[in-house]
């Protein structure tokens, strides 16, 4: 069959697709059985703590024998969920290495300080809570949820996060659309209300229930009610009318052509990933005819927060997945939950109490310069160059201290580690926790890592650099309150901006906003704290003066706080702390469209540049990320979010939580643990729709081949074909 005949039959199953949306308007739809529900706040899971049984040794003859030692380099959420799945077993000794000892949790934790000077000459002098940036959780975060709830004593996960929260997205021109929370939904066709004289016929076709109303509310949630992810969010979708950006029906419409590609690309198939990680998501985009009002309007502005580069920097499988994770993967897979405070000191602080209790040793300011390993005479082979690597994991304290020395040790051990300290410390296993350009820095420098296969690449991994800016502002004489969205309803920023963000606390902007030149290609998000934040709340910090006897110096710690997190921020970078302050406070009035906050309103001014730290998915790169685990003969492994990537569907942290677990279980299985906590929870299956789409795509593969060229949408391919005639 030829390759034209090949694309035509692939045209002919997205029109089926298509055609079987539109009936699905009409009423017919057939029964849709799924193990997901969606109403849960959060995915608790029976078994998922399942225990390693060893079948040659008994607990207590490993108790008698020599500790092996494990040393888990990096200590964000892999680095702590590896350490997590491993520390109930008593017949090993783990070491976390920690390269600051500001905080605790990496980039996604925070710490506190005493700002003395904000950069522009002023300063409070009080401790302030600081992040490299604001993370979410969001709802298919299934391993992340498991790890809170059921792993870390002290952390109840409601008293942690907030609800799920409504985001509006902007683009260069204006507010384009509020992202509705779609899993809370008590329509959802997945929840039987019990009603079912108009469901079910004789023939075991469920229909849908009719609209509740004939509204234009009703009738729009009972077509999304219809219709697979992210379908249902773009008709739910609050457009703008009043915005510049307006989306065309021929816009939305050719959102459709990506449905080949869809269809086609399978998030957990290695073939998939080498097949489209070496085209630029601007191709894939551009096959699939998704046309220039859908791409600045939607597109953009989606790719600059979630994979944080433009459509010609990212890889179209990194596109593909990120959007299949964050919007197709299950209805209301885009709902997202903010924690309420410092997640150092809300999750990580309890959560590494809990591991040294359990005889976790982590040492804070530890900072590797180079891996080695011992020759069968028992000498290292030492690394030619040492490199100062900064492995972004914190913690606020050193533990104590262990003698470690090769000179002191009697047990012949696997590796050595050389600390920028000058401390040794030998080991039996390595897990590496760090991001892909941290590993490249200490793979240069060691041997016992740049002499594997899986290594040969990493120094051709890139970064992303973000810049978080955190504004601690004189409030507002007038509170604006009965504001929606947030944990609190309640703000002291200026009114016009207050009413600007009334439906979210959260504003998820693309680039070029307003003409900012260092934003041209930089993406960012705007955070309202007092209405995230319990520290910062109105309502919070009322009540503590009023437990205080109206004490003036609790009030005087009221600040309208609010944040801005740059992402691909390389020129905000390097400039000073009161210039990259006055393009935040730039941006976030050309974005909501009101008067710029003044310079002299910032009490206090938090900056943290995080270079090149949050992995980067360009063109390519998927060919450089390795398994669990880098040495077949050996014991390093590796975890992290830039991990394993054609493996579990998932993205960010819950990448992170999950190639941390599989890390550990590698390990566990290599060593004959019987106490690790390591299983992982799959990956929300396929929509019905969807997984319709990809039996037919499969199909279609194994009957005529495909060239390895994305997919293009019916009207491109019409446009190609008649062209060449």
């Amino acid at each position: 069959m030829t390759t034209q005949s090949s694309l035509l039959l692939l045209r002919l199953v997205q029109i089926a697709t298509l055609v079987s949306s539109v009936l699905a308007f009409a009423g017919i739809s057939t029964t849709i059985s799924t193990n997901v529900n969606h109403s849960n706040r959060y995915f608790p899971t029976t078994g998922s703590t399942k225990l390693h049984a060893s079948s040659s040794s008994s607990s207590s003859e490993h108790s008698n024998a020599t500790k092996k030692r494990v040393v888990i380099i990096g200590g964000g959420w892999a680095g702590y969920s590896a350490t997590e799945s491993l520390s109930q077993n008593p017949n090993i000794e783990i070491i976390l290495l920690d390269a600051s000892s500001k905080a605790r949790g990496g980039l996604a934790g925070g710490y506190r300080e005493s700002i003395s000077d904000t950069g522009t000459g002023t300063g409070s002098g009080k401790e302030r809570p600081v992040e490299a940036g604001i993370h979410g959780f969001w709802r298919e975060y299934r391993n992340t949820f498991d790890m809170m709830d059921n792993m870390i004593e002290g952390v109840e996960i409601d008293n942690v996060l907030g609800d799920y929260t409504p985001c509006a997205l902007y683009s260069k021109s204006g507010k384009v659309a509020l992202a509705p929370v779609l899993g809370n939904n008590d329509n959802d066709t997945g929840n039987d209300d019990g009603n079912n004289d108009n469901n079910d016929n004789n023939d075991g076709v469920k229909l849908p229930p009719f609209p509740k109303g004939l509204d234009e509310a009703s009738i729009r949630q009972f077509l999304a009610d219809q219709l697979p992810p992210p379908l249902d969010l773009a008709l739910l979708a609050e457009f703008d009318p009043n915005s510049k950006s307006q989306l065309s029906p021929i816009d939305r419409i050719s959102a459709i052509g990506l449905l080949g590609a869809w269809a086609d690309f399978e998030q957990e198939s290695k073939e998939s990933w080498e097949r489209y990680d070496t085209i630029p998501a601007s191709v894939l985009f551009e096959k699939a005819g998704v046309t220039e009002g859908l791409y600045e309007e939607l597109v953009s502005p989606l790719l600059h927060v979630l994979p944080m580069c433009p459509a010609y920097d990212c890889s179209a499988a990194a596109a593909l997945s990120c959007f299949h994770v964050f919007a197709l993967q299950s209805r209301g897979a885009f709902d997202v939950r903010w924690c309420n405070g410092s997640i150092s000191e809300q999750i990580f602080g309890p959560w590494q109490d809990q591991l040294e209790g359990r005889g976790v040793v982590v040492k804070g300011g530890s900072r590797v310069l180079s891996i080695n390993h011992y020759d069968n005479d028992g000498d290292t082979v030492e690394a030619d160059v040492e490199a100062d690597v900064d492995v972004d994991v914190k913690s606020d304290r050193v533990a104590e201290e262990v003698s470690t020395s090769t000179n002191t040790s009697t047990t012949k051990r696997e590796y050595k580690i050389c600390l920028q300290d000058k401390e040794d410390i030998d080991c039996d296993a390595i897990i590496l926790a760090v991001g892909g350009t941290a590993m490249g820095k200490i793979a240069a420098s060691s041997p016992a890592i740049s002499s594997l296969e899986a290594s040969k690449d990493f120094d051709k991994l890139r970064g992303v650099t973000c810049v978080a800016v955190r504004l601690f502002l004189q409030p507002d004489a007038s509170i604006t309150d009965g504001l929606g969205g947030g944990l609190y309803d309640k703000t002291q920023l200026p009114p016009d901006m207050a009413q600007a963000m009334k439906d979210s606390p959260v504003a998820v902007c693309g680039a070029n906003i307003g003409g900012i030149q260092e934003l041209k290609e930089t993406g960012f998000c705007i955070y309202d704290l007092q209405r995230m934040h319990k520290e910062f709340s109105i309502d919070e910090n009322s009540a503590t003066s009023e437990n205080d006897g109206g004490n003036a110096d609790a009030d005087e710690d009221e600040v309208a706080v609010l944040e801005v997190d740059f992402y691909r921020a390389d020129d905000l970078a390097n400039m000073s702390n009161d210039e990259i302050a006055n393009i935040a406070l730039e941006a976030v009035a050309a974005t909501l469209g009101t008067k710029k906050i003044n310079m002299d309103r910032i009490i206090d001014l938090a900056v943290v540049r995080a270079r090149n730290a949050v992995s980067h998915f360009s063109p390519k790169s998927a060919i450089y990320s390795p398994g669990v685990k880098l040495d077949d003969k050996g014991h390093i492994y590796i975890c992290g979010d830039w991990v394993d990537r054609s493996g579990h569907a998932s993205w960010s942290t819950e990448k992170a939580v999950v190639t941390g677990r599989q890390a550990a279980d590698r390990l566990s299985q290599d060593w004959d643990l019987q106490f690790s906590h390591c299983d992982v929870i799959p990956a929300a299956e396929d929509t019905a729709q969807l997984s319709a789409l990809r039996k037919s795509a499969r199909l279609l593969r194994t009957i005529a081949p495909l060239p390895n060229v994305v997919p293009p949408s019916p009207w491109v391919f019409a446009k190609e074909f008649l062209s060449q005639r």
